[in-house]
């Protein structure tokens, strides 16, 4: 009598998920010493930007944290790929997006307050844009695609509510940025630190939820295989 036996992932499989979720909650960490060291980072994080940590005393760390949540991120894209959530050309660009972006950020600092406008705040400018548009596009759509699935219907609302939610703290960097750089205007940046704080925060629980979501969708991935007849 053949009976189904489930077949167990390889071990670097089953460490996708653990391994990004560890990869975020180092990149916490490192964002949470940032605001709270004022040796490392003399910043006011009501009024200057995430990108400001760039030009302080405590860059490794910004750097650091970005990294992290980009190698996460990267995890994280294999691991839904690969259980069957993340699907379709456009929406694996966009998450790959998201995971280039990042060390991009990192690698090319903005240019100072005031100062000349170099091709490295350029690129950090556009990299930025990529970081602010790319996720959310990810966490609509995997929401949007799997909303009737029972079995994914409340985490895929939550992708959803994640992403939808962070379009209004987009839009104070993402006008100027479409003013100055596409239509050649000189519209001034806001520089609001809170809002893109709360943007941060946002961001982070919408990788939280994808990342519970691939490890919820684990056993729905198992494949099987016939059992071997009794003798």
């Amino acid at each position: 009598m053949l009976c189904p036996a489930p077949v167990r992932p390889r071990l670097r499989a089953r460490l996708l998920v653990p391994g990004a979720l560890a990869a975020f909650a180092g990149a916490v960490v490192l964002l949470a010493v940032l605001h709270l060291d004022r040796r490392l980072a003399p910043l006011d994080p009501i009024s200057t930007m995430l990108s400001d940590y760039a030009l302080s005393p405590g860059r490794g760390l910004w750097d650091g944290a970005l990294l992290l949540t980009s190698t996460g991120s990267a995890l994280l894209l294999v691991a839904l790929h690969r259980r069957g959530l993340l699907a379709g050309p456009a929406v694996v660009a966009a998450k790959a997006l998201w995971c280039v972006s990042l060390p991009a950020v990192a690698l090319f600092a903005k240019d100072p307050q005031g100062g000349a406008v170099t091709a490295t705040g350029k690129i950090h400018l556009y990299a930025s844009a990529v970081t602010c548009l790319s996720l959310p596009i990810v966490g609509w759509a995997l929401g949007r695609r799997h909303r009737d699935d029972p079995r994914w219907r409340r985490i895929a609302t939550w992708s959803r509510r994640l992403a939808l939610a962070a379009i209004p703290f987009y839009l104070p960097f993402i006008v100027p940025f479409a003013v100055n750089v596409i239509l050649g205007g000189h519209l001034p940046t806001v520089a609001t630190g809170l809002v893109e704080r709360v943007m941060m925060v946002l961001e982070i629980a919408l990788l939280g939820v994808l990342g519970y979501w691939a490890h919820r969708a684990m056993p729905a991935g198992v494949r099987f295989r016939p059992a071997a007849p009794a003798t």
